[in-house]
């Protein structure tokens, strides 16, 4: 009931990420970057947390590998955060690979459905389209910059253009029930 008389606080959100989304598509190095370094604070900070979580632990319970792994993600975060351009680069290409198997996953479903629909021919086109993205990202860090922010572009602005709609059926009911 709540949610329904403050409609206009779902709208401001709404409008915001969608403001939002039109940054994250204009400044894709940018995104990248902070994608990159929030990446690496949280690998340390689990790491870190690993570490606290295993001297608290009572000494019967201790294990010397989780100590390890826990100082190995520590390292790990810092070596992220210490050289950023290794970062973005690695997530550019663990999302362009993933884009590329799935583009040719698509374009191997829609060559086998291309005699049968013509939406075997779409999901060729997407396929091969994706692969040639993908590879693009692959590649090249500034086209792998662009891609990541453009996913993640997209994400925020549907986000914001669904709590838009969703505000609009809460302003009529707020509306009629005063």
């Amino acid at each position: 009931r709540l949610l329904f008389r403050k409609w206009w606080v779902i709208a401001l959100q709404g409008m915001l990420l969608i403001i939002l989304s039109i940054y994250i598509f204009n400044n894709p190095v940018a995104v990248l970057t902070g994608i990159s370094f929030w990446f690496g604070v949280l690998v340390l900070a689990t790491g870190l947390l690993g570490i606290v979580s295993w001297t608290a632990e009572d000494k019967a319970e201790r294990a010397g590998s989780s100590l390890l792994w826990s100082l190995v993600t520590a390292a790990f975060g810092l070596l992220m955060l210490m050289n950023m351009f290794a970062t973005q680069k690695a997530i550019t290409v663990i999302l362009g690979l993933w884009m590329l198997v799935t583009g040719l996953q698509l374009a191997r479903s829609g060559w086998s459905l291309r005699n049968q629909s013509t939406l075997g021919w779409v999901m060729l086109s997407a396929g091969v389209l994706s692969a040639a993205a993908a590879t693009l990202m692959v590649l090249n860090i500034g086209a792998g910059a662009v891609g990541v922010s453009t996913l993640f572009g997209i994400g925020v602005m549907l986000t914001g253009i669904a709590l838009v709609l969703l505000s609009f059926p809460n302003s009529l009911k707020s509306m009629t029930s005063e």
